[in-house]
């Protein structure tokens, strides 16, 4: 089947949400810095240990202390569901790809944010993929939750990478609740890529008909294999890791710009996508309205105009300074500057 299709992460090109980060935030003492230190030592780990552990972990080292401190599935449903904040035009984004051609969520968050999101935005449910999570199927024995509580004090004291790794390979491995832990299959890093190829041989789908956006290090193994096979790779607002594993960098607030690419790609392919780009970068008007996209939409992106760059060896680090501002700007930097 020769039919383009749209595979993109949720949080950073769609929504400016890290949910998992803010129900750290919101119901653990201290939270949003202790989530941040297990991030830092994700990844850590997918950077020392390539090709055996893969950035999205963070999502399961989290886990017993959401039961440390009570959490039910319940309290993630609601707080997923009164939290969901989207990047500017999302909305109309998605309801313009969803007429046009298939359209794939990708993400390392929860089902039950996943689930809030589409429920939300009008996105097919059924065209997700995300970390299933079972939180109330485990219960914390009262002396391993002391345990827990003792530990989160223990690692915002010390944050190193030593006392992290002994506490969690030495210490909650023993541990009954560590089943929990080891229930939770995130989908990050290689897990988008093999999602990705879940799609392609339910659908009878070709790789070159890819198009894959993404902004952090879970997004790296599928937006090398969107590159690699000649489809679309967008970092979008993305770190240093995206943008290290792409072929165009996109810096924007409105992300209907990815509404454009993808038309793009879905009537003229690949090779379209980068006339468009060199032309963009030229007369950004004239490109826009050289395109069949709706006017309603043009008129929306030439208010916060997108920048757009075809990433080479030499611009890396120019892009990801130009990325960094906008992605701060959008998700702030606390968010922003998680892996």
């Amino acid at each position: 089947m020769n039919k383009k299709f749209y595979v993109t992460d949720c949080e950073g090109p769609l929504s400016i949400n890290d949910n998992a980060y803010e129900i750290s935030n919101y119901f653990i003492p201290n939270g949003g810095e202790f989530f941040s230190i297990l991030s830092n030592y994700d990844d850590i780990l997918a950077e020392r240990n390539k090709g055996e552990h893969f950035a999205g972990s963070t999502l399961k080292f989290i886990l017993p202390f959401f039961k440390a401190y009570d959490l039910t599935e319940n309290d993630l449903i609601e707080f997923s569901q009164d939290n969901i904040h989207m990047v500017s035009g999302a909305y109309k984004m998605i309801k313009y790809i969803q007429k046009i051609m298939p359209f794939y969520i990708v993400s390392t968050s929860y089902n039950q944010y996943i689930k809030a999101l589409s429920d939300k935005t009008g996105f097919v449910y059924d065209n997700t993929y995300s970390t299933i999570l079972k939180l109330d199927k485990y219960e914390l024995e009262s002396m391993e939750q002391e345990k827990l509580l003792d530990m989160h004090d223990n690692i915002l004291l010390d944050n190193s990478f030593e006392n992290i790794d002994h506490l969690f390979n030495n210490v909650i491995s023993k541990m009954k609740i560590n089943a929990l832990v080891d229930s939770v299959k995130p989908i990050g890093g290689i897990g988008k890529r093999e999602a990705i190829l879940d799609i392609i041989e339910k659908n009878n789908y070709k790789a070159e008909n890819l198009m894959y956006s993404g902004d952090s290090i879970t997004d790296k193994e599928a937006l090398e294999y969107a590159k690699d096979n000649n489809g679309i790779s967008i970092s979008f607002n993305g770190n240093i890791h995206s943008i290290k594993s792409a072929a165009i960098s996109i810096a924007s607030e409105n992300n209907l710009i990815l509404a454009v690419i993808a038309d793009i790609f879905n009537d003229k392919s690949t090779s379209g996508v980068y006339d468009f780009i060199h032309e963009y970068n030229e007369n950004s008007l004239e490109a826009l309205l050289n395109t069949s996209i709706d006017t309603d939409i043009i008129q929306e992106l030439l208010l916060t105009k997108a920048s757009i760059d075809i990433i080479t060896e030499d611009n890396i680090e120019e892009l990801n300074n130009k990325s960094k501002i906008t992605r701060n700007k959008v998700r702030g930097k606390n968010i922003g500057e998680l892996g």
